[in-house]
């Protein structure tokens, strides 16, 4: 029973003493690691009529955070840094990776971190080479940065052709408006002259509603088609993301990780554990 007891406790001391051989091992021989961090700062657009935010939207650093690990964003990443290649090469034995697989590989090597006082987040790229982890830190937010301008000049574009399509809307009501007073004019004899002022208020209020009315639609019918050129002019204009690059990424001085220094702690620890593990077996 006492043998049995020093064979089970043999064998416990020796499966810890190698587990933290194993694990120190790892720590020791495993590839560095390099971690670069780029720092950005992200705001939310303006209405168009005045420097006023758009309304408050709680979620929208998250949402941020999601459209930066999208498809769409790191597609273009793994497509202008060739890393279905570099990484089939490096991890999948020299064969080309799909770039949902190197998406995929690239998310878990990916981190945010925010800071709110200074209202900026960092990126971060975790990955075997120091220049390379840079290089895609930084590749990652020019590429967002580049996308948000563009979704942004393509809503400009839809509110333009929807403010288009009104103003047109407008101009056939006012031909009717326009049309309709001719019509009535002719009816109450006003084609040589008409009052002015009061008389004709008081005499034809009819037409003159209308004629004020008529007057107060191309008033702002005007005014929509000078709104109309000036968005027009802007879109051939740089656009603001909102999106600074308060700090782009270097390649790290040193690697981040693993621990060398607790690799061999636990190394040291482990051998005279596995030790001890084996004699208690010897003896038992």
């Amino acid at each position: 029973m006492k043998s049995k007891s020093k064979k089970i406790l043999g064998f416990a001391t020796l499966l810890v003493g190698l587990t933290l051989c194993g694990v120190g091992g790892w720590f020791l021989l495993g590839p560095s690691q390099d971690e670069a961090i780029v720092r950005i700062q992200v705001g939310q657009p303006y209405t168009n009529d005045a420097d006023v935010p758009v309304s408050y939207d709680p979620y929208f650093i998250q949402t941020e955070f999601e459209k930066i690990q999208s498809q769409l964003v790191l597609s273009e990443v793994v497509g202008a840094l060739n890393l279905n290649e570099e990484w089939g090469n490096r991890y999948n034995h020299g064969r080309t990776l799909e770039t949902n697989e190197t998406i995929k590989m690239l998310q878990r090597r990916m981190k945010f971190v925010r800071d709110q006082n200074l209202g900026t987040f960092e990126i971060h790229v975790t990955t075997e080479n120091a220049d390379e982890a840079a290089k895609i830190a930084n590749a990652i937010a020019s590429t967002y940065r580049d996308q948000r301008i563009e979704r942004l000049r393509y809503e400009k574009a839809e509110d333009l052709e929807t403010m288009e399509e009104a103003y047109q809307m407008e101009e056939k009501k006012i031909t009717r408006e326009q049309s309709s007073l001719e019509g009535m004019k002719k009816q109450l004899n006003l084609t040589n002259s008409e009052p002015a002022g009061e008389g004709l208020k008081s005499n034809y209020p009819a037409y003159y509603r209308g004629k004020q009315e008529l007057a107060n639609d191309e008033t702002f019918q005007e005014l929509v088609k000078n709104k109309i050129e000036s968005e027009k002019s802007s879109l051939n204009q740089p656009i603001d993301p909102f999106v600074n690059i308060v700090s782009p990424a270097v390649p790290p001085k040193s690697p981040t990780g693993p621990n060398r220094t607790l690799g061999t702690i636990l190394m040291l620890c482990g051998l005279p554990i596995s030790g001890f593990g084996i004699s208690m077996l010897k003896k038992s």
